[in-house]
């Protein structure tokens, strides 16, 4: 169930224990669990195989893991059916491997913003190397047919689970949408989204992931959702007395949770 209209982000650190264990404990839990656990079992030992997660996808061997997942999560459904697995290679074969290596490097809680951290192969910002990536993967035709921030978020997630958060359309994105805006802030005491993302953001940083708002959810409003990530982690940190990273994942005793991203996921849900 999706957090509750206008909660501010402080509030939602008191909910935490009980929707991780709704989550865990719901009729869909086990099955997520399951498929999630597979996943990053597959992947670090794909990546561990290969040297990096660019060898990993351009040996074709990330694929079918990667689309496992996104069916496991319902993206083969309605108007999201996935491209054949072909078709998926060509699009993630043909993302950058200095972009892919040098992200995968990165994990929540970030030490500064995205837009401060320079890839030294690449030139560009944190930033921009997702929302080039983002751009690719929510194109119709890459992912699914249709495209569109879900398959975009759920994929990255795929690619960077400790980093990139999963947003859909009935559950996340609507918690998301829910945080009151005055409190739906950047980390770090960043005081505004071009702070965290290096410029203006294109709209608002949490729009309805229903009806019209749906288009509104470009590469600026996931960035700032990983802003937000960030931010309740932080807000947890500081009202339980900052106990550190591996307190905050002991929260989730299920395996295969890897970062806070997947925290969050289960939180918003």
């Amino acid at each position: 169930m999706p957090l509750p209209a206008e909660i501010e982000m402080r509030a939602i650190v008191h909910l935490i224990p009980q929707r991780i264990t709704a989550y865990n404990q719901g009729p869909d839990g086990p099955g997520f669990n399951n498929a999630y656990n597979q996943y990053i079992a597959e992947r670090s030992t794909g990546i561990a195989e290969e040297g990096s997660l660019s060898a990993w996808v351009a040996n074709g061997n990330a694929v079918g893991p990667i689309q496992a997942l996104l069916l496991a999560y319902g993206m083969n459904a309605r108007n999201s059916h996935l491209v054949d697995s072909p078709a998926f290679q060509t699009v993630i074969e043909g993302l950058s491997h200095a972009s892919l290596d040098w992200i995968n490097g990165f994990a929540l809680p970030l030490p500064i913003a995205p837009a401060a951290l320079i890839n030294p192969r690449t030139g560009l910002s944190l930033s921009n190397e997702l929302t080039n990536i983002y751009d690719i993967l929510s194109a119709p035709g890459s992912v699914t047919g249709s495209g569109g921030f879900v398959a975009a978020s759920k994929t990255a997630h795929c690619l960077f689970p400790n980093l990139a958060p999963m947003i859909d359309g009935a559950h996340t994105g609507i918690s998301y949408y829910n945080i009151a805006r005055a409190t739906y802030t950047p980390p770090l005491g960043i005081v505004n989204w071009a702070g965290w993302i290096g410029h203006q953001i294109a709209g608002v940083p949490n729009p309805s992931p229903r009806g019209a708002g749906r288009n509104s959810w470009g590469p600026d409003q996931f960035l700032a959702a990983i802003g937000a990530n960030q931010h309740i982690y932080e807000t947890w940190q500081a009202a339980n007395g900052n106990p550190g990273f591996e307190a905050f994942l002991a929260l989730d005793p299920v395996y295969g949770t890897t970062g806070v991203p997947r925290i969050v996921d289960k939180i918003l849900w």
